[in-house]
């Protein structure tokens, strides 16, 4: 079964279109799991392989690969022009959350920063390296 409806596809193809610079998608795989009581059986690993090689078929700047440990599996790296960035998406990203790994594309396909020049000048004047884990959720 297809991961998109055909009009969600084609907003995807127009959305990876602005992409300037090819970003590779790593799927982190780890021990397998069993599903707790009531789960569905769900391969968690096998869907977020499946849901990376959809949309690196979507365009030719989107590239994939299965490979790496992560602390939390699956994940998905987003890596511009293959380098490691520190952008990762922890799950499987499935309903909702299947925008925000589009969206992480596209970001990491860009030339330049989407930020404002007053959010690039503030995070220049930070002293040290900063971590920041951003959650989703529709709720």
């Amino acid at each position: 079964m297809a991961l998109f409806r055909p009009e969600d596809e084609e907003k995807v193809r127009e959305l990876f279109d602005a992409v300037e610079r090819t970003v590779e998608l790593v799927v982190a795989l780890g021990p397998e799991e069993t599903p707790g009581h009531g789960a569905r059986d769900i391969d968690f690993g096998a869907e977020t392989v499946r849901v990376v090689e959809e949309l690196a078929g979507l365009s030719e700047k989107v590239s994939h690969r299965v490979g790496e440990e992560a602390p939390r599996y699956p994940a998905v790296y987003v890596r511009p022009e293959g380098e490691e960035v520190g952008v990762r998406y922890d799950g499987l990203p499935w309903g909702y959350e299947l925008s925000s790994i589009v969206g992480a594309v596209v970001e990491a396909g860009r030339r330049s920063s989407s930020l404002r020049p007053e959010s690039l000048e503030a995070l220049g004047r930070l002293d040290r390296d900063l971590a920041i884990d951003v959650f989703v959720t529709p709720t």
